[in-house]
């Protein structure tokens, strides 16, 4: 399983810190809190780098929900990792709805 450093904030909440991994089914934050999306259950992925969708001045990337809204994601790692989780994501939510 991968993983990463991250922040994150489900529906503008306040945001969390801790790792993001990618499982076979879906992702998992981890952190003070726990919160699960499976792969199917994203709708859309791109990268916010305007400052109203920034968590702690960093870009993030945000995942519409088909259920429960958003989640914003911002990477300790910087944008790079950012437009590559994007990408993956992208692909694994496709094959998700695929199946």
């Amino acid at each position: 399983m991968e993983t990463f450093a991250v922040l994150w904030s489900d529906s503008g909440r306040v945001p969390h810190v801790g790792k993001l991994e990618l499982g076979p089914d879906g992702l998992r934050l981890d952190g003070r809190r726990t919160h699960s999306v499976r792969y199917a259950d994203i709708e859309s992925v791109h990268v916010a780098r305007d400052r109203n969708a920034r968590i702690a001045g960093r870009p993030a990337l945000v995942l519409d929900l088909a259920v429960g809204g958003s989640l914003r994601i911002a990477s300790f790692a910087g944008v790079g990792v950012l437009s590559e989780l994007a990408e993956r994501l992208s692909h694994l939510s496709a094959a998700a709805a695929l199946a």
